[in-house]
């Protein structure tokens, strides 16, 4: 397999694989610079990067600057080759190399920046995602009942997971952009999921349920050593008011409150 061929395998895999990850691609040269038009790098947040924009310290910056600032958007960089590293007012980035030029890389995210993911697989879980690969979310639908995780039942865009619930790290990037909906089919479940999600990093964390049910369920895990900080970061009960009742209304009244936070600025 050529070069570029193995290369667009591994992207394949990465982006299937729903993780963050941006593709780094130099668009323009001027002057001596060991970067070429059309080379590519691909950097995900966590693990190695492969590909090449020439090496050296550009290509490191590239890197650095992709895993601290984690653009949620296109953008093009410019880096400065010069022996001076001037940076200058269309946003060129200083480097020490010596070659003397000029590059322009281009950055585009590979991945939907906001991952949903929806614990439970029945019908309000099945329902939330249809609605939501239609209005942007990367969903991942996990559950510890294979039967249910049918690929008919749900939107291709789905990833659908068997998990037990008691390895949820593995299947969920837990981080400031994860939005966490917990719709297991017992209290028990959702205590579960509730616990091992509360004290991770997330933009939302919302769980299904009557007031009641949520009352109970927050008193017993609040009794096992959570605090009322803590509890607060959940949204409980779940959704708008919108009285909806069937699975369909219910995921309208979700995905009302998920977009109203992905969209604010």
């Amino acid at each position: 397999m050529s070069e570029l061929g193995s290369y667009y395998k591994k992207l394949t895999t990465a982006i299937e694989n729903g993780s963050p990850l941006w593709q780094a691609s130099v668009i323009e040269t001027d002057g001596s610079t060991p970067a070429r038009i059309g080379m590519k790098l691909a950097v995900p947040l966590q693990g190695d990067s492969f590909g090449n924009l020439g090496g050296g310290e550009m290509e490191y910056l590239v890197i650095q600057t992709i895993r601290q600032q984690q653009p949620k958007t296109i953008a093009k960089w410019s880096y400065s080759l010069d022996e001076q590293g001037r940076t200058v007012a269309s946003g060129e980035v200083k480097t020490n190399m010596i070659c003397g030029g000029r590059a322009e890389v281009l950055i585009e995210p590979l991945f939907s920046p906001h991952p949903l993911y929806i614990i439970g697989a029945g019908h309000c879980g099945q329902a939330l995602a249809d609605f939501a690969v239609k209005a942007d979310f990367q969903v991942t639908v996990i559950d510890n009942r294979q039967e249910l995780l049918q690929a008919e039942a749900f939107p291709p865009e789905a990833k659908l997971v068997h998990n037990d619930y008691t390895a949820l790290e593995r299947d969920i990037s837990f981080n400031e952009n994860a939005f966490i909906v917990i719709m297991t089919y017992g209290h028990i479940h959702d205590r579960e999921v509730l616990e091992s999600c509360l004290r991770k990093p997330f933009r939302y964390l919302g769980m299904i349920g009557s007031a009641k049910k949520v009352a109970e369920t927050l008193s017993k895990v609040k009794a096992k050593g959570f605090t009322d900080e803590e509890l607060s970061r959940l949204h409980a009960p779940i959704g708008l008011p919108i009285h909806s009742h069937t699975p369909y209304e219910i995921a309208v009244s979700i995905l009302a409150e998920l977009i109203s936070l992905k969209n604010k600025p």
